[in-house]
């Protein structure tokens, strides 16, 4: 049995919102060069030849789907009817995001792939552990992109998807990167993790029977489905790809605020539980 322990927890506030810039003061008008024109039409998406070179804010952020974590690179345009859009909305410029190499996949070559992207043009002002921030990154950049397509069969611009590549060595970084982070108050209890070891810690490891990263000792931690705002708390990420029975996880010590300071790693299954009773 699992109980909600944060009351006011809101989805489009702790992970990230695709329509939604987390650095609104970062965007600014800013003059494009455009070739994008209509190529073909199915019934469900609209794709477009050509190219176009804009400005806006890039974004890699984490986000939630079904019952494991993702990362994906986005793109807010400074001009949200630079590029064809299957619903106007001139009045509201921020509810717009382009989803660079298809980032909706959940597949880890995609996320590995738009990571080294952003990473090879931001070099020393990443770092790696930046590829699974619990959170995002956020940065101005001019940026070419092709291969652009929209999917059409959903009804509102809430629900529309827009997706496109970009253009290889077009990246210009125009200012230093932002990061932003979650409450730790408002992590759901739906992917809390707590300790059911007899032992007196719990062993998180850099990867399954790996080096121990840190022992995180069980009075650092809350109670089985209490919560307590000076312990820290296991985040559950998925199971890890080569061996199911070790969990992917971020701890976030009980002096963290939110999750600036996670530790990333894996704990065996057999120490730690979702469970209530």
């Amino acid at each position: 049995m699992r109980l909600t322990l944060f009351v006011f927890f809101i989805v489009n506030v702790i992970y990230a919102n695709v329509h939604n810039a987390h650095f609104q003061d970062m965007l600014s008008q800013t003059p494009y060069t455009s070739t994008l024109h209509k190529d073909k039409e199915t019934e469900s998406r609209i794709y477009y030849k050509g190219t176009i070179t804009l400005s806006g804010v890039l974004e890699w952020q984490m986000y939630q789907d079904e019952v494991d974590f993702y990362w994906r690179l986005v793109f807010f345009p400074d001009m949200p009817n630079a590029t064809p859009r299957l619903f106007d909305n001139e009045n509201e410029p921020m509810l717009f995001a382009i989803f660079l190499n298809d980032a909706l996949k959940r597949d880890a070559r995609f996320q590995k792939n738009s990571f080294l992207q952003i990473s090879n043009v931001l070099q020393d002002r990443l770092s790696q552990a930046d590829e699974y921030i619990l959170g995002g990154v956020a940065v101005r950049a001019t940026l070419t992109l092709k291969d652009y397509y929209i999917e059409k069969h959903l009804e509102g611009e809430s629900d529309t998807y827009y997706y496109a590549s970009v253009e290889a060595d077009s990246i210009k970084i125009l200012e230093n990167p932002k990061r932003w982070y979650i409450d730790k108050r408002e992590l759901s209890s739906e992917y809390l993790l707590f300790p059911i070891s007899k032992d007196a810690y719990i062993n998180l490891r850099q990867s399954p029977n790996g080096e121990i990263t840190k022992q995180i000792q069980k009075t650092d931690m809350p109670k089985p489905c209490e919560y307590e705002e000076d312990k820290g708390l296991i985040l559950e990420l998925g199971r890890d790809s080569s061996n199911p029975k070790w969990v992917k996880v971020a701890y976030i010590p009980p002096e963290s605020k939110d999750t600036s300071k996670a530790i990333y790693g894996v704990i065996h299954e057999s120490q730690v539980s979702a469970g209530c009773e």
